[in-house]
């Protein structure tokens, strides 16, 4: 009976500290595409690291989505639904969205590092020098702010703020 209650306390914890939101604001006239990366940023190797993306369902102009965490991530729109999971002694593995390992203890341990994105003509094709990173980058590395070139000019922005993580670019 204990272990039923253990594991029971373990998937409400579980449940109730995920890594955080995630804010997107898209206020260019571009379609988004994003990748985002997080990872255990206290230890040395920055692992376990979790990659996804939305692709090839972007975010449109002036839109925003919030994901509350890897798990159900493909439950909002534009969906993530798959996460590739990197650990310790070189495992890689990719998990779906539904499966209970994006949203254990293990996950927890992490927090949104990075978006390397794309921006891509509502019509079709990509902008050129449309992309770039911004967050975490590299291993405890910051980049908060990226420009993109002239003339297909727009800012990116990331930051943290109250518990929860925003990327903005316009």
């Amino acid at each position: 009976m204990k272990k039923y209650i253990s594991i029971t306390l373990v998937l409400i914890c579980s449940f109730a500290f995920g890594q955080g939101k995630i804010n997107i604001f898209n206020y260019t006239a571009y379609n988004l595409s994003n990748s985002l990366v997080g990872y255990n940023s206290s230890n040395g190797n920055c692992l376990p690291s979790f990659n996804g993306t939305n692709h090839p369902v972007p975010v449109p102009p002036g839109a925003a989505v919030t994901y509350n965490g890897y798990y159900q991530s493909g439950l909002v729109n534009p969906p993530i639904p798959s996460w590739t999971v990197y650990t310790a002694g070189g495992a890689v593995t990719t998990q779906a969205h539904t499966n209970l390992i994006l949203n254990t203890p293990y996950a927890t341990t992490t927090s949104w590092q990075l978006n390397k994105f794309s921006l891509h003509y509502v019509s079709g094709g990509g902008v050129p020098y449309g992309g770039g990173s911004v967050g975490t980058i590299v291993c405890n590395t910051p980049l908060v702010d990226y420009e993109g070139g002239s003339p297909w000019a727009y800012e990116a922005f990331w930051f943290v703020s109250g518990g929860e993580t925003y990327f903005i670019i316009q």
